[in-house]
């Protein structure tokens, strides 16, 4: 099966799945600070250098150090904090 994705700003997010990145990949994006613990790792938000751009849900690997970016919401979030509460909808991995 074919991965879909959908550019924004400098990246191309996957829309079917979760978008693998390294956090050089991110460089220009923008990170929320205050990432929340999950079983397997942190869930935070990120999103892109654009004005009035809302935010996607991330979780945050330290030790592959890497960012699974969900690019596959229907649309983005308003808040960081309303992406980051989108794990606790579906997963009760969630820590806040």
């Amino acid at each position: 099966m074919k991965n879909k994705g959908q550019q924004i700003a400098s990246l191309i997010l996957k829309t079917n799945e979760p978008t693998e990145l390294k956090l050089s990949d991110l460089y220009t994006w923008i990170i929320w600070q205050y990432p929340r613990k999950l079983k397997h790792g942190l869930c935070g938000a990120v999103r892109p250098p654009l004005a009035r751009h809302g935010w996607y849900p991330a979780e945050i690997s330290r030790t592959r150090k890497i960012i699974l970016v969900h690019g596959e919401v229907l649309k983005p979030f308003k808040t960081p904090s309303e992406a980051a509460d989108w794990f606790s909808s579906f997963s009760s991995d969630s820590v806040k």
